[in-house]
């Protein structure tokens, strides 16, 4: 299947019921990524949303203790990450255990 340019291919929360208690995904590495794109499906009918948040800690010393909030989608789909952060993570809702975060981006 072609990925359309996309160099990388991530799922960062997939939907397996084993996993429904994880809510967020483990930290990312785009600090090379030019272009980055997310897909966000949902099993919930319920309102609720997304919450993708970037570091630009080095990571190399330990856990990553600042985030900042870049975005929250209201709404599952597919949509655009504009890079300049040098990590990113993602925080599903609770109501959304079943949720999946694919991340595809291109790198230098």
């Amino acid at each position: 299947m072609s990925r359309y340019g996309y160099t990388h291919s991530l799922v960062l929360l997939d939907s397996a019921s084993a996993n429904s208690s994880t809510r967020t995904s483990n930290p990312l590495l785009v600090a090379d990524a030019t272009t980055i794109s997310a897909s966000w499906t949902t099993n919930t009918a319920s309102a609720s949303s997304l919450t993708i948040q970037g570091s630009n800690e080095d990571g190399a010393s330990g856990p990553i203790g600042l985030w900042s909030t870049v975005s929250v989608v209201a709404a599952a789909g597919i949509f655009t990450v504009t890079p300049g952060a040098r990590w990113l993570r993602f925080i599903r809702p609770a109501v959304d255990s079943q949720g999946s975060v694919v991340v595809d981006y291109r790198s230098t």
